[in-house]
């Protein structure tokens, strides 16, 4: 038997293969750069989709209705009318984030709006740090000679029927305006330009909002972007937007219904008291109602230590977080 072990065996196992160099893949075309990035659509044509879809459904709501003018000017806020305005607005900008979330392959919890927690604990935390510091505002506003209480202004089952409708009408404004002016547009931006350039953005945009409100003035309109800043900052340390939806909602009831002056330069009708508000403007807030006082503005900078100190770490995941690296996505 021929002995395969000798020194020469080598020669008769077959040369080892060449490896395979792929030629290098041609750079991605202008155009493919212009629309698409690292994640995917760029941040700013998703966000122009996004408006299109809501323009889009506003419009078809419009012609439904025979209404193709500008809203009217709101000078006396009333309950029935805020809640069909407000919900309907959330259920579109929730539709156009729900197709968007098709064309991205993003869960729509992502957008900071997980419905598995909503009037979750969170919410119920928020509500009661709205409530609370509102409150707290206007013991202030009271020790400083600037609100009063003369009398209840309703009575009997008005007042059951008026807390009631002014909750669900300012729910609605803390779903609308948090979604809005936070979530999907917050969220995207953040994936474009970072998270706290966009929390600059959208507080901007946020103001914006309310530039337009009969009786709104320069400090109530900082208490606006401080808010808006508040609300993203919330979102960055608790994960999600529903704390500061409960906060929203039970500030803004707080104000108009319980106790019962302007909010955003807004009175309410159906409010609770019969009240006073006197003393200089920036003082006692003017015909911003408190959000203009500069009481309120204090309040505002204590917000953002309770939640820093509630809250010490970062629990929000952008996009790359959630969609590109396999954590688990929001519901």
């Amino acid at each position: 038997m021929q002995d395969l072990s000798g020194p020469d065996n080598h020669e008769l196992l077959p040369p080892d293969p060449q490896p395979v160099v792929a030629p290098p893949a041609p750079p991605p075309s202008t155009l493919r750069q212009i629309f698409i990035g690292p994640n995917g659509i760029r941040a700013g044509w998703r966000l122009m989709i996004f408006i299109a879809i809501i323009f889009a459904l506003t419009s078809i709501i419009r012609f439904l209705r025979g209404h193709h003018g500008p809203p009217p000017k709101v000078t006396l806020e009333s309950p029935v009318p805020t809640i069909v305005r407000e919900w309907l607005g959330f259920a579109l900008a929730a539709i156009a984030a729900l197709i968007m979330s098709r064309i991205e392959k993003q869960p729509w919890g992502n957008y900071g709006m997980p419905p598995r927690q909503a009037f979750g604990s969170r919410f119920w935390i928020g509500a009661l740090l709205g409530f609370a510091g509102l409150s707290c505002v206007m013991g202030s506003l009271h020790l400083a000679h600037c609100y009063y209480i003369d009398g209840v202004a309703i009575h009997g089952m008005e007042i059951w029927k008026y807390a009631g409708l002014w909750l669900a009408a300012f729910l609605g404004v803390g779903f609308f305006e948090e979604f809005l002016t936070r979530g999907y547009v917050q969220f995207t931006l953040a994936s474009g330009i970072g998270f706290w350039p966009a929390a600059v953005l959208t507080s901007a945009l946020f103001l914006l909002g309310h530039v337009k409100n009969s009786g709104e003035t320069v400090l109530g309109l900082t208490d606006v972007f401080l808010f808006g800043m508040l609300a993203c900052f919330i979102w960055w340390r608790t994960g999600n937007l529903w704390l500061a939806v409960g906060f929203h909602a039970l500030w803004d009831w707080g104000l108009s219904f319980f106790y019962s002056v302007p909010d955003s330069g807004i009175p309410a009708l159906g409010h609770l008291f019969n009240v006073r508000i006197q003393g200089p403007a920036w003082l006692s807030g003017g015909s911003a109602g408190p959000e203009g006082s500069a009481i309120n503005l204090v309040f505002d900078l204590i917000y953002f230590l309770i939640i820093a100190v509630a809250f010490p770490k970062r629990q929000f995941a952008g996009w790359s977080e959630q969609e590109h690296s396999g954590t688990e996505p929001a519901q």
